[in-house]
């Protein structure tokens, strides 16, 4: 029987595996029309498994051949040489069954005798794929990419029909410059799976088995995901293997086991190296997170296109972004901002979350709103005078005060969540009814105007009647609340000051 595979490459016989038919058509058309090309994509994203599957479909035409860098780091040329001729053996023993009585060059430039050789002696044009390229170095790296370069004008001679080489990320120095020894490269990236892959991934377990995904389990993968091959797969083993092992339908109940477990207790390898990369950028994914959509994205900044080129961040329409909601939420975690110690307060010993529910079970936002800026009038000094705040601590504030009253009934508070391709900054989900709050901070009327129709068409896209906005300034004189009808829906707005006189001065 099958499984989701929590670590690759991914072998067909014993794990789901999604096909991926529009990479796959311009990885072999690259290779069909003589192209050598790079591949990128961060770990766990499905790179490799995808380039075996081109091996297997093109071994029989090309004489295919598959080794990887990773533990050439620390060698010298002639270590280099060495080993590189016994890897390309045992890619042909693995691949074909034999091996090949080759000469080790004793330069790096005879590298050509060598693909000369492998041509002649198997009659095939040679397609040659470097795994872990980026571990070469870069002396030797520069050197063999001269080597290739020089090939490539002459490939026909030498039967070198392609050469893929495969990274976590793009190879600096080697695509953007246009002295590069290997500006010849075509460049592909491999994406996420698409949502009906995913779907399609799930749904293998479910023929196999008989055990079902709940259709919003299904919509909970996808959406913390985001279709990242790793994270997907883990989020689904983890589910029928400890969750839900043994039971016919598997729950939003056994989701929220699997998600607080990957956010607080597992140490999953995808969100440490997520976290571990970020933590080297502290001060920019800070602001990203919690200044959303201000950080233009641009890949000539060494700092973002690190983040980048590691996974860790995207080009959200021109704007840097987390995209991976479950990245996100462990980085929102790992960074947010050090306004502990405030539970006691926000929530005091005779105080119940009765007093905010309507006898239908409903949470009457509002009131608990009311509640909060109570909080904010005795501590708010404390809490805001002299800070310069990113728009994230406003954001993790409100968070950790409604998830100590929502979280008493039962409920939860979910922060940036996927609403119809946008982001909610923060959804309640208690007793099966949804609350969709936007924040802002500090901004002026056009951008309040903007923020209100944002929260407009989240609403649509849900199917919500009524919303929340919730806006800290500093320019205010006082709280106030405003309620507007716009298109047929409700929008609360709720003003919070955070101008205070200095904690010295307040009793």
């Amino acid at each position: 029987m099958r499984t989701f595979c929590t670590s690759g490459p991914v072998d067909k016989k014993t794990c789901y595996y999604v096909e991926r038919p529009d990479i796959m058509e311009e990885a072999l058309d690259h290779i069909e029309n003589w192209r050598y090309f790079t591949v990128s994509a961060p770990r766990q994203s499905g790179k490799t498994t995808l380039l075996r599957d081109i091996v297997e479909k093109i071994k029989d035409k090309y004489l295919t051949i598959f080794i990887s860098f990773e533990s050439y780091e620390d060698k010298d040329k002639e270590d280099f040489l060495e080993t590189l001729v016994m890897d390309i053996n045992r890619s042909n023993k693995k691949i074909y069954g034999k091996k090949m009585e080759l000469i080790i060059p004793q330069k790096i430039d005879k590298i050509r005798n060598l693909i000369e050789e492998l041509n002649e002696k198997s009659g095939k044009e040679i397609v040659l794929m470097i795994d872990e390229f980026e571990k070469l170095d870069e002396k030797i790296m520069n050197e063999f990419l001269h080597v290739i370069r020089s090939m490539y004008h002459d490939k026909e001679i030498y039967g070198l029909r392609s050469v893929v080489l495969i990274s976590v990320s793009y190879l600096s120095g080697i695509l953007e410059d246009n002295a590069s020894p290997f500006n010849i490269a075509e460049h592909m990236e491999v994406p996420y799976f698409t949502k009906e892959q995913v779907y399609d991934l799930l749904s293998q377990h479910e023929r196999e088995t008989g055990q079902i995904f709940d259709e919003k389990v299904k919509e909970l993968i996808w959406h913390n995901a985001a279709g990242q091959p790793g994270l997907t797969n883990g989020l689904a083993y983890d589910l029928v293997a400890k969750k839900a092992k043994g039971e016919k339908i598997i729950t939003e109940k056994h989701f929220e086991k699997t998600l607080y477990d990957y956010l607080r207790v597992y140490i999953d390898k995808n969100i440490s190296n997520i976290i571990n990369k970020a933590k080297k950028e502290k001060e920019l994914i800070m602001k990203i997170l919690f200044e959303p959509e201000k950080i233009e994205f641009n890949i000539y900044d060494e700092n973002i296109q690190y983040l980048y080129l590691n996974g860790v961040i995207d080009n959200c329409d021109g704007k840097c972004c987390v995209k991976v909601p479950l990245y996100y939420k462990a980085l929102y975690t790992r960074f947010r901002p050090k306004v502990n110690g405030e539970k006691s307060e926000m929530k005091t010993l005779n105080e119940s979350v009765k007093t905010y529910l309507r006898k239908d079970g409903s949470l009457d936002l509002n009131k608990l709103l009311e509640r909060y800026i109570k909080y904010i009038k005795n501590r708010g000094a404390i809490m805001f005078k002299g800070r310069n705040y990113y728009e994230g601590v406003y954001q993790y504030n409100l968070d950790q005060f409604l998830s100590l009253y929502v979280e008493a009934a039962e409920g939860k508070v979910y922060p940036e969540t996927q609403i119809g391709g946008g982001r909610i900054d923060l959804l309640i989900n208690l007793n099966n009814k949804e609350y969709l709050i936007e924040i802002k901070s500090n901004i002026d009327e056009d951008q309040y105007e903007k923020s209100k129709k944002q929260l407009v068409e989240y609403l649509k896209r849900s199917g919500s009647k009524e919303g929340w906005l919730v806006v800290y300034s500093n320019t205010i004189e006082d709280f106030k609340q405003e309620i507007e009808e716009i298109n047929g829906v409700k929008i609360n707005v709720w003003f919070i000051k955070t101008n205070f006189e200095s904690p010295s001065k307040v009793n």
